[in-house]
This record gives C-alpha cells, structure tokens and sequence, in this order.
C-alpha cells in the first residue's frame, strides 16, 4: 500500500502545481480590460483554486500515508495550499467590471399602484402517458419486449 501512495504522491504533485498556475492566471485574468478575459476569470477562479485545495490534500495525505513525511516534503505542499487559498475570490477583492455610462433610474410613483387581480391559471394539458399507442407508432414485433 504504502509504494502506490508513493505513486499518488508523485502523481499528484505535478497536478497540483498545474492547478495552481492556473488558478493564479485566473486571478490576475480579474485584472484585465477585455470584459470577456474578467469575465472567464470570475468564472474559473473559485472552482480552480478548491481543486488545486483538493489536490493539495491528496498530496498531503499520501505523503503521510507512504511513510514520505518529513518537514521539507510538507512544506510544498502546505505552502501551494496556502497560495491556493490566498488567491481564493472574496467580495471586496473583485473589482466591478468596467460599464458604460449607466441610464438614470425611472422616478418611483407617488402612490403604489393598486394590486393586480390575479387570473385564473390556465389548465396544462394532460402529460402523455407512456403507455398510449400514437397512431404513427410502427407496431412491435411480436414476442418482443414491449409487444402485448
């Protein structure tokens, strides 16, 4: 057990290193002009940054389980977590995207419209049933499964 946790360990370092990379070009992607480039980076900051976590932790813990731990084989690893972990999105640190001037909200009315009387729902048709025989059904062969 403990040589194929040494192999997972190898395995994963290289995963977890390209993870990282990734996640770190994601974040500096916030900083972009091109709306497009923020806009991926928002949307494949987090998920990478939990999957290089992931990874991490596998790294750790197959470390620990081949019998490979000692204090400069955890060091990388602790430290790419670390990193991973920094470079996580938070609220304050995502800047807004760059829009063009924004059009002037409507003025509220004076007076709240009176509710709207509310229709009656419209009847749904019926779901087809799984069972009914459509005229442009072919027959089944017969002894087949689904032949009566």
């Amino acid at each position: 057990m403990s040589a194929f946790m040494h192999d997972v360990a190898r395995a994963s370092l290289p995963v977890a290193i390209a993870l990282l990379a990734f996640t770190a070009v994601a974040r500096a992607a916030l900083w972009a002009d091109d709306a497009a480039v923020v806009r991926l980076g928002r949307q494949y900051l987090e998920p990478l940054s939990i999957w290089c976590v992931g990874a991490v932790g596998v790294q750790l813990f197959a470390l620990v389980a081949a019998g490979d731990a000692g204090a400069l084989s955890l060091l990388l690893p602790i430290a790419m977590g670390a990193a991973a972990a920094l470079l996580r999105p938070s609220e304050e640190d995502v800047p807004a995207p760059a829009a063009g001037p924004r059009k002037a909200a409507p003025p509220a009315p004076a007076t709240p419209p009176s509710a709207p009387v509310p229709s009656p729902p419209a009847p749904s048709p019926a779901p087809a049933s799984l069972w009914v025989k459509r005229a442009d059904d072919e027959p089944a062969r017969n002894g087949s499964l689904w032949s009566r």
